[in-house]
């Protein structure tokens, strides 16, 4: 198999079973962490006649993470499995959010692309599995705006995943049987940063287009920040307004260059007022919805009222307890999440004689407004 015919088998075609509730998107990564299974993956998987198993085994793994109370996963954990044949299965896909890092901050820093491999049983890649991993890793490149960073699991987390015989080939370069390569290593940083953000309603960073985008480069340009234009500014965010601004964040004080760190030159609210003196756009709307009732609110019971209430909470900063990944938005009411709505109700003077954790429609409006 080489790199430009890709064995991609979806969701639908190995019979994923549905998300248990809605997946957390994410723009764009640094790139991709490579996982193994760590448990026994028998060896007769990757016999030339046995592909028509993988889906199943494909179905198992999903079943085994649904299945996991400790880490109430919503979907099976990686972005996408490769079997002994090279095939890439979609797993959560690209532009989702991973479960499989470690933690919430490494979850959302890289893809995860598994492959069929076990700590016994299975242990080496066969050259169509690292064939494979390199399709997966380009199509999450492709399709996720994935960045260059290839890394095993243990570079983020304390594992052993992916097992010795992977985490040799990725930090050998990743490299398919032939000698090309996906480029593994940490980034560079040198990259353009090339994702947007949406601010009062209006898109910034590279493709976002518009008469706000041309406001911004006239601003950089008055304020001696528009070395890198050749031409413009103009109404399309170029590599070279995100040049341009990451001067300017600099000249703040920021510092990061890399995509996604502070002086990255893609615009946040505080930066963009400073240069403007303004923010363009109208404010995201305040309009809060109807109260639930307080049945939404059930002590180990899942309502997608409190994935509304959840975000509210981190959005306001009531975040404290949690299960030691940092609190997540979701639609099960936990303890975590009781005990930070009590934190919320007791800051408010108006709920403050009545703080025992459970909303009702006054901490509704309050915490939604």
């Amino acid at each position: 198999m080489s790199g430009g015919h890709m064995q991609f088998v979806s969701r639908a075609e190995w019979g994923a079973r549905p998300p248990r509730y809605s997946l957390v998107h994410i723009a764009s990564t640094r790139g991709v962490k490579v996982h193994y299974e760590g448990t026994y993956v028998p060896k007769s998987l990757a016999a030339a006649d046995a592909h028509g198993s993988c889906a199943g085994h494909m179905r198992d793994i999903q079943a085994a993470h649904l299945a996991n109370t400790t880490e109430d996963y919503s979907d099976i954990a990686y972005s996408a499995v490769v079997c002994p044949h090279g095939a890439v299965f979609e797993g959560r896909g690209a532009h989702r959010k991973t479960a499989a890092n470690g933690n919430q901050t490494l979850n959302a820093r890289d893809y995860a692309v598994c492959a069929m491999l076990g700590a016994s049983g299975l242990v080496q890649p066969t050259p169509a599995m690292l064939h494979g991993l390199v399709d997966a890793i380009e199509w999450l490149r492709r399709d996720g705006d994935a960045g260059n960073e290839v890394l095993g699991h243990r570079d983020g987390y304390a594992t052993a995943c992916p097992g010795e015989p992977l985490y040799a080939w990725v930090h050998a370069g990743a490299h398919r049987p032939d000698g090309s390569s996906a480029g593994g290593g940490t980034d560079s940083g040198s990259a353009t940063a090339r994702y947007q953000v949406t601010i009062n309603g209006l898109t910034y960073g590279y493709g976002a287009h518009g008469d706000h985008v041309t406001a911004v480069g006239q601003a950089l340009v008055a304020h001696g920040f528009g070395r890198h234009y050749k031409e413009g500014p103009g109404p399309d965010w170029t590599d070279a307004d995100t040049l341009n601004y990451s001067d300017y964040q600099i000249r703040l004080g920021y510092s990061g260059t890399a995509p996604h760190e502070d002086a990255d030159g893609v615009p946040g609210a505080v930066s963009l007022q400073q240069l403007l003196g303004y923010l363009p756009g109208a404010p995201a709307s305040t309009k809060v919805p109807p109260f639930p009732g307080r049945s939404a609110f059930v002590l180990g019971k899942s309502n997608p009222a409190v994935l509304t209430l959840d975000r509210a909470l981190v959005r306001k900063g009531y975040t404290r307890h949690h299960d030691g990944n940092g609190y997540q938005p979701g639609r099960l009411f936990t303890r975590y999440t009781l005990a930070n709505v009590r934190d919320f109700q007791r800051a408010r003077p108006e709920l403050a004689g009545d703080a025992d954790g459970y909303p009702g429609p006054l901490t509704w409006k309050l915490l939604l407004s």
